[in-house]
């Protein structure tokens, strides 16, 4: 109840000092949008087919568009352009101005992901488990494997040996960093290499 009651006070000052908004025009009222998610520059959004606000920051925020609308005016917020590899989608971004829709409108962006995986040489014994953060993997047999997980593009990945096979010792090289870890590029990831040779006794 007080975010509500700070809301709404917060559009009255919009209306009795313009200049502490930001915006310039006829109106009185700043048209806000919540912005999710968002990790790197690029995106731009329009109002009614211009007004660009450029979003410069990263994470989520409250962006204001500089032109000032009158109370009751008609606002169509659109995506003018989105980062590479990156999907934004809007929500609540049409309707008409006033105190309770103002900041109503939102733009969630979320990278686009890309699949991790490998291959396995030299296996022989049982119990393999691979694991990427919490995500596990176990495998029987040598070849391809991929976790199931896609990874956000300029997500962080780093391979491990969770559980050893019987018998046996894996090691983890190749991905980015050639130690199986890296940045998850814009294109699935297929070079980690995990290579298993028997325990000596």
């Amino acid at each position: 109840m007080k975010s509500k009651y700070l809301s709404a006070a917060a559009a009255l000052l919009c209306v009795a000092g313009l200049a502490a908004c930001g915006g310039k025009g006829n109106g009185s009222l700043n048209l806000g949008v919540q912005v999710f998610g968002i990790d790197r520059e690029g995106l731009v959004l329009q109002n009614n087919g211009g007004d660009d606000l450029v979003i410069t920051g990263t994470g989520s925020a409250l962006y204001y568009f500089k032109t000032l609308m009158a109370p009751d005016a008609q606002f169509n917020v659109t995506i003018k352009s989105a980062p590479a590899n990156v999907t934004c989608k809007l929500a609540n971004n049409t309707g008409k101005i006033n105190y309770y829709t103002y900041q109503q409108a939102s733009v969630t962006c979320t990278p686009d992901a890309f699949t991790l995986g490998g291959t396995v040489s030299g296996l022989q014994g049982t119990g393999l488990v691979l694991a990427n953060g919490a995500q596990t993997l176990g495998v029987t047999a040598d070849g391809a494997w991929q976790f199931t997980t896609p990874i956000g593009n300029r997500s962080v990945y780093g391979v491990t040996v969770l559980t050893q096979p019987s018998n046996q010792t894996c090691s983890v090289s190749g991905g980015g960093n050639n130690l199986g870890a890296g940045t998850m590029p814009a294109e699935a990831v297929t070079s980690v290499r995990v290579t298993c040779v028997n325990k000596v006794s």
